[in-house]
């Protein structure tokens, strides 16, 4: 027997303990506890022709239509209960007090039946209350992957297409980075293709992501910039959303255009203390070239996620200060 089926049982029996324990002593007879006990049948039944007949067959398209036959029906219920409950009195049919009683018996009736068929159809409701909650939670999980399947395929091609022009420049002139900088893209790939199909990675492969993604692109700079990321965890194994501070680490890179402002800079840092994670960026703005439309879309999902990931449990904050953009990303991953 289920957990469900016990308390429901445990519920019609309290029902009918109650009933006899609202019994008036002068009535209390084996009789009367046979009538109780057939009251209870009766609730029982109107309470599952509500909630499997009655509520998923009308109260959807036709709620008028289930209100009218519920009112119809108990009022027949109601009849039927008094002409039952008449024929069950007839030997005291004389006696004023049994009279009186067997009215209130009635009203007791009418009044547990009405509760009962009301319990029915705010189970229903709730019922069908969690069923859409629970539909709404896969269609946001379901999204979430999607989502995260988009932005895994838009790794930025021109990122890639542009890395394996690298490659081959440096494989061609004979480059000791064209090793390191396949060794990198190597790393980088089988991030996004293995590890981020998991829901949660360890935040220390992030960190690897990120420092894999900064060495590639300092590849492509003949000279030094001043590019620096600190990566400090008091927990490397904690776990994070993957994917979830790159698309912040690719802007930074859009809008400094580090690889021809010399004078621009890109600050990463990221601190994780006692569960609670903190990624800051700041970066200059160059404004030699004009940026492509589209460029910050991945922010939009990133804010998408952390709704869904992390609700109440983020602070993003951006702006930007003269030439200087600035990104604090806080959230409690414990």
């Amino acid at each position: 027997m289920s957990k469900k089926t016990a308390l429901q049982i445990v519920f019609w029996l309290l029902i009918f303990i109650i009933n006899l324990a609202l019994t008036p002593m002068h009535r209390f007879d084996s009789g009367q506890v046979l009538f109780e006990f057939f009251c209870v049948l009766f609730y029982i039944f109107l309470f599952y022709l509500n909630i499997l007949y009655l509520f998923p067959g009308f109260y959807e398209s036709k709620r008028v239509r289930y209100f009218l036959i519920s009112i119809g029906l108990l009022f027949t219920g109601v009849i039927f209960l008094h002409i039952f409950n008449s024929l069950w009195e007839e030997p005291h049919g004389h006696d004023r007090l049994f009279k009186l009683s067997a009215i209130l018996n009635v009203f007791k009736q009418i009044m547990w039946m009405m509760l009962v068929f009301l319990s029915g159809t705010i189970y229903s409701i709730q019922k069908q209350l969690n069923q859409q909650i629970t539909r709404h939670k896969q269609v946001m999980e379901e999204k979430l992957q999607t989502e995260l399947q988009l932005l895994k395929a838009q790794i930025n091609p021109h990122f890639l297409f542009n890395a394996l022009n690298n490659i081959y420049s440096l494989t061609f002139m004979q480059s000791e980075k064209a090793p390191e900088s396949v060794l990198k893209l190597s790393e980088m790939l089988r991030y996004v293709i293995e590890d981020c199909n998991n829901e949660k990675v360890p935040v220390k492969n992030e960190i690897a992501y990120i420092n894999s993604y900064i060495d590639f692109y300092k590849m492509k700079v003949p000279e030094e910039r001043d590019i620096i990321f600190s990566g400090e965890t008091e927990n490397a194994d904690i776990r994070i959303a993957p994917m979830l501070l790159i698309p912040f680490v690719e802007n930074s890179f859009k809008y400094s255009r580090i690889e021809e402002d010399k004078a621009g800079y890109i600050h990463l840092d990221l601190i994780e203390k006692g569960g609670k994670m903190t990624f800051t960026i700041k970066n200059t703005i160059f404004t030699g070239r004009t940026i492509l439309a589209g460029s910050g879309r991945g922010i939009v999902n990133v804010k998408q996620r952390l709704d869904i990931i992390y609700p109440g449990r983020y602070k993003l904050s951006a702006g930007q200060s003269e030439n200087v953009f600035s990104v604090e990303l806080i959230i409690d991953l414990s």
